[in-house]
């Protein structure tokens, strides 16, 4: 499918825009890095349970993720559910070595860190003012 692997390199971008429901119903955006991702599926990213964007999740997991196309008018916009992992398993799938300056109150074992894992539902590739739809389960 062509627009699968033209979605899949805009996935590839380290910095996504992660979207989440406030508790007034109000979408919120935040920019986020990309820890690990496995095609257009899953996404991981490294926060804090203490986090404003952590806490919208538990009370509504409805999430996306875009992705930005640069200069050339392109994007990638995908709907699913974002679920807060604190297992140590997960922890360690994401964990660099450079956030032990982030998570000074014990690394990976540091109970404010936490694994944000997004499933993507569908998606949308966006390209020169032209939009296509595609499923993803």
């Amino acid at each position: 499918m062509k627009i699968i692997n033209k979605a899949l390199k805009l996935a590839k971008n380290k910095i996504a825009f992660v979207g989440s429901v406030s508790e007034n119903n109000a979408p919120n955006v935040k920019a986020m890095l990309v820890a690990k991702h496995y095609g257009l599926k899953t996404f991981y990213f490294a926060s804090n349970n203490s986090a404003i964007r952590t806490e919208q999740y538990k009370k509504i997991n409805k999430a996306c993720v875009y992705f930005n196309g640069g200069f050339i008018y392109k994007g990638l916009m995908l709907e699913g559910t974002m679920e807060i992992l604190n297992d140590i398993e997960n922890k360690k799938l994401i964990w660099k070595n450079g956030m032990k300056s982030v998570y000074k109150n014990g690394g990976i074992n540091d109970p404010d860190y936490c694994v944000l894992k997004f499933t993507a539902k569908n998606g949308r590739y966006y390209y020169w003012y032209k939009t296509e739809t595609f499923d993803l389960d």
